[in-house]
């Protein structure tokens, strides 16, 4: 079996999917988690232990059968710089993937997470990083940049495009070909019927532009 260290503690879920990804084929034996936060070195989370910060990576970094897995769910900034610290470092880079999904004729990159209930159609590409959450459905032919989070029950459209570093809430919808530009952010619910602009927040149904200072109607 292979070594997982998780790096984050924001998504304790991957201990569930972890253990339904062994319970089909032993794959992974989990070590534990990095945290750069001093206050929870030490402790022992979902049953494993947080067994330091990045200052520890040189050790496993060195230990051939030994990945990582990032594990951060704040802003799309924080996770690519875990990303390159580990890169830096030479680290193995784990993806997380259910094993009741159906990834044929799909094309994924690394260091994703996608848990338990997720759908993806034929002909979707996703990117480096790529965040999914319970049951999120992803249609046929959508692009999914780096470093995009997808919250629980999300429903992506067919041929819609998510570019890199934008953020989908809990149950929101992007219609058949949107798309939502980079560091956007889709309010929970939200329905997209129309492109949205890159580093605005929209939300509603229709989702329209959050102004600064104003409530939503």
């Amino acid at each position: 079996m292979k070594k997982l260290i998780i790096y984050g503690v924001s998504f304790l879920d991957v201990i569930k999917l972890v253990d339904a990804i062994n319970h089909k084929k032993p794959t992974w034996k989990i070590l534990g988690y990095l945290d750069d936060k001093k206050e929870i070195q030490g402790s022992i989370i979902m049953g494993y232990p947080v067994v330091g910060g990045r200052d520890i990576l040189k050790k496993f970094s060195r230990q051939e059968d030994t990945f990582f897995l990032v594990n951060i769910s704040s802003h799309w900034s924080r996770a690519k710089a875990v990303a390159d610290i580990l890169d830096s470092y030479g680290c193995k880079i784990a993806s997380l993937i259910h094993p009741s999904i159906d990834m044929n004729y799909v094309q994924i990159g690394r260091g994703c997470i996608i848990p338990e209930g997720c759908v993806i159609g034929g002909n979707t590409k996703i990117g480096d990083f790529v965040f999914a959450r319970l049951r999120a459905l992803i249609s046929h032919d959508v692009t999914i940049e780096d470093y995009v989070f997808i919250g629980s029950g999300a429903n992506i459209a067919g041929n819609a495009v998510l570019k890199q570093g934008c953020y989908l809430g809990t149950g929101a919808v992007i219609m058949r070909k949107m798309t939502v530009g980079s560091s956007a952010i889709v309010g929970a619910g939200a329905v997209v019927t129309k492109d949205v602009p890159p580093n605005v927040t929209v939300a509603g149904v229709p989702a329209r532009e959050m102004k600064k200072g104003k409530k939503s109607s």
